[in-house]
């Protein structure tokens, strides 16, 4: 019987490589989201430092306070962005990972039914080599016929 080759190989390692991309923009974003949130903190650490009074710069405080808080607005939007795109990497992840397991589950199904029909080939190989032996024997016996 011929050797075993699935024919979506080709497909198969396409898929691989589609899913290894998106785990990897997977983990671009995990990371940019993580820089986001520590960027929030900071920003917000900031604020909180700029926004406490002090006596006799009011102007010059309200001014960077306002700054401030513009600084963390922004970075609480990067943040939401940055998790967004975490949840939309994430999506392209799970359908990549999907479409390679229905090719794996597929190639498995194919490699199973490959082995059944070798196996069914070699009883079939096994018995006709057992209906001939016993013909032979058959054969020799009423060719030898009694003999007394």
């Amino acid at each position: 019987m011929k050797r075993y080759t699935f024919g979506l190989a080709a497909v198969l390692r396409a898929r691989r490589l589609q899913q290894d991309m998106a785990k990897a923009d997977l983990q671009k974003a995990n990371m940019a989201a993580t820089a986001a949130e520590l960027a929030a903190r900071a920003s917000f650490e900031h604020y909180r430092q700029v926004s406490r009074p002090e006596d006799g710069r009011f102007l010059a405080q309200r001014q960077q306070a306002e700054l401030a808080a513009g600084s963390l607005a922004g970075a609480r939007q990067a943040l939401v962005a940055s998790r967004v795109a975490v949840d939309e990497a994430m999506a392209r992840y799970v359908e990549a990972a999907k479409a390679v397991a229905v090719l794996e589950h597929l190639d498995e199904r194919r490699r199973h039914e490959h082995r059944l029909a070798a196996q069914h080939e070699e009883a079939a190989i096994v018995d006709d080599l057992v209906v001939s032996r016993h013909s032979r024997q058959e054969h020799r016996r009423r060719n030898e016929g009694p003999q007394s």
